[in-house]
């Protein structure tokens, strides 16, 4: 799993490569803290190279989800594959993050 994390055009983007499963998790908490921690701008995920995300890795995107509406902004998730957007469907995560392109 690997994490980058950019400002663009005034929103923060965390870019997700790999597999965001249990193992990644952990680290992946850690790498992603300026998005968990962030209450001042809005939240943009970057899953082009996300292959794989596990219950684990849902809730690290369901607390910045969650921080991204307590402080007023709002959290976008964009370029996800067939197989994450079907998790996505499941789990009920397309109705709380915005679909960009």
């Amino acid at each position: 799993m690997k994490i980058t994390i950019k400002n663009e055009e005034g929103r923060l983007v965390g870019e997700l490569i790999g597999d965001l499963d249990n193992t990644a998790s952990s680290m992946a908490e850690k790498e992603l803290a300026p998005l968990l921690e962030c209450d001042d701008r809005d939240i943009v995920l970057e899953c082009r190279e996300l292959d794989y995300i596990s219950s684990s890795g849902l809730r690290i995107l369901l607390n910045i989800y969650k921080n991204a509406r307590r402080s007023g902004h709002r959290a976008f998730i964009r370029n996800l594959n067939e197989d994450v957007t079907e998790v996505f469907r499941i789990g009920g995560f397309l109705q709380l993050f915005e679909l960009i392109d």
